[in-house]
């Protein structure tokens, strides 16, 4: 399906791990929140399609991003410093969502504009957790630029 035609709120996941994306995949889409889902790997590939979203309809955009940090090429922190850099995506919430519990890598993406650092589980269920966590706040709580949500009373 392409990302135009999905009314639901489209997020972005920028992933290289082939099993990662699965398994987030497979937990976001059984989760309450409906959500289009669009994978890219590399930082070119991430560029290319928000460039062509962008040119088709703006507001296609996603309506979050969720980031690995460690990726082949320019890393998540080249894309992240591009993200905040372009007028259109500046205002995308950016998750970061890395193996890396590194302060360093931790204080460095709020510095440059990531608006939540998740650190990886290594095993499922941890693993699992966090992206029910990253699925509840994001994309039942939060209101996100460019989507409409109704909330409970």
């Amino acid at each position: 399906m392409s990302p135009l035609a999905s009314p639901k709120p489209s997020i972005l996941i920028v992933e290289d791990s082939d099993e990662d994306f699965a398994a987030i995949e497979r937990i976001l889409l059984r989760s309450e929140a409906p959500v289009g889902l669009h994978r890219c790997i590399r930082a070119e590939q991430t560029y290319q399609l928000l460039d062509e979203w962008q040119q088709q309809h703006s507001r296609a955009l996603p309506a979050l991003i969720v980031l690995d940090l460690n990726l082949p090429g320019p890393d998540g922190r080249s894309i992240l410093r591009e993200l905040r850099r372009r007028d259109a995506t500046k205002r995308i919430p950016v998750v970061i969502f890395s193996t890396s519990s590194s302060q360093t890598d931790i204080t460095w993406c709020y510095e440059n504009g990531a608006n939540s650092y998740h650190v990886k589980g290594m095993d499922y269920p941890v693993f699992k957790r966090s992206v029910e966590q990253l699925s509840s706040y994001w994309l039942q709580s939060a209101q996100l630029p460019g989507t409409e949500q109704s909330h409970a009373a």
